[in-house]
């Protein structure tokens, strides 16, 4: 007995659905490696400045970092965060959010915080000094581990109300 087996043609596939559950799974991953990117690379600078000899870079070096690592954190996280919002446009109607959305803006907004601290990190090792550029990616850690991954808002529709006793902001 013969079997058949359809065969799918290249402009006929579709995007394979992602159950809740596993974006959360996918979400987490993202949240964890995105988590120990910048930690691996404070330890790297902070090896990599004790063993440099030389004097840190003048105040000017230090300032021009330090303020573009705000800079870009104050400009690029709010927009991350608008980002995030037009893409959680259902929950704000009161449905749940897509899980592949889910996920998308989630990493638009973990990938903001995460550039942000990598720059002020590597401001670290241009400037050959641990301060002031360091207080950039602390900031951007603590934004960063405040937004831990939980699904509510692929799973519970409660956007769209004015009870703030109920709402509760998407994470």
């Amino acid at each position: 007995m013969a079997v058949s087996i359809p065969v799918q043609s290249a402009g006929d596939r579709q995007p394979s659905h992602l159950s809740p559950s596993a974006a959360l799974r996918h979400a987490w991953v993202w949240y964890l490696a995105l988590g120990f990117i910048p930690f691996g690379m404070a330890l790297a600078i902070i090896a990599a400045l004790s063993l440099r000899d030389g004097p840190p870079a003048p105040m000017s070096v230090k300032s021009a970092w330090f303020i573009g690592a705000i800079l870009f954190q104050l400009i690029v996280g709010p927009i991350a965060f608008v980002v995030r919002s037009r893409m959680f446009r259902s929950y704000w109607q009161g449905h749940p959010v897509d899980s592949r959305t889910y996920l998308r803006g989630m990493l638009v907004v973990w990938m903001a915080f995460e550039i942000g601290g990598l720059l002020s990190l590597l401001g670290c090792f241009m400037s050959n000094s641990l301060v002031p550029c360091l207080l950039p990616a602390i900031a951007a850690f603590m934004f960063f581990a405040s937004l831990y991954p939980n699904g509510r808002a692929m799973s519970r529709p409660i956007g769209n109300t004015d009870d703030p006793e109920i709402y509760e902001e998407p994470r």
